[in-house]
Parts: structure tokens; sequence; C-alpha cells
């Protein structure tokens, strides 16, 4: 099963809009390759919108912790918009959830960058 993604541009800021499972092999090479490319082009602020992810393994949380180690290398951030909860239980069991903000909605976000 593979994971959709929904990507818009609006300024620096980068919107990933995941759904379905964010797990080893293509799913996280997509995103991988997606947030690179926004990186890449400038788009220095991430918005993850995880809130249709209904599972994330562990190749998933190194992506997302790899997207945040790389957007802070450039000057930017990630943001997180309303986790799922089996997202927001698995990034707080692995201590990773304080590393985030967390937004409502991804205008909440935008405006927070």
């Amino acid at each position: 099963m593979t994971v959709d993604l929904d990507i818009r541009e609006s300024g620096a800021v980068c919107i990933l809009k995941a759904k379905g499972r964010l797990t080893s092999g293509e799913p996280v090479s997509m995103f991988e390759n997606a947030f690179q490319r926004a990186l890449a082009s400038g788009h220095i602020s991430l918005v993850l919108d995880l809130e249709a992810v209904s599972f994330i393994d562990s190749s998933g949380i190194g992506s997302v912790v790899n997207a945040l180690r790389q957007a802070n290398k450039a000057g930017g951030t990630v943001k997180l918009v309303n986790p799922s909860s089996f997202v927001a239980k698995t990034f707080k069991m692995v201590g990773i959830l304080p590393l985030f903000s967390i937004h409502l909605s991804e205008q909440d976000a935008i405006d927070a960058s």
C-alpha cells in the first residue's frame, strides 16, 4: 500500500499532505523525494499534514525526523498539522513529539511560519 502525497507551495512554505501508510519502501521514498525537492527549491518551512496517515513505521518516523533536521539546517522548520491519533501516540512514544510545533489547521501552521 502506498501513501498519497498532496504537495502545495506557498511562498517559502511547502505543504505536504500525506494520506495512507507512511512505511518503508516506496511511501517513504516518495515522501523523502518530495521534501528534498521542496528544500532544494527554497521552501525551507515544511508543513506536514499527517491527519490522514493511518500508520507510520520506523522508516516513516526516520524520514519525518530527517525532514526536520534538513529544514533546520537550511534555516527553516517543520510543523505538524493535526497528526492522526496513531501518529501522535507513536511520536510521543519514541520521544520526538516535542520536537515539532503542532497546529490545528494548515493555515495556522503557515501563519506561524
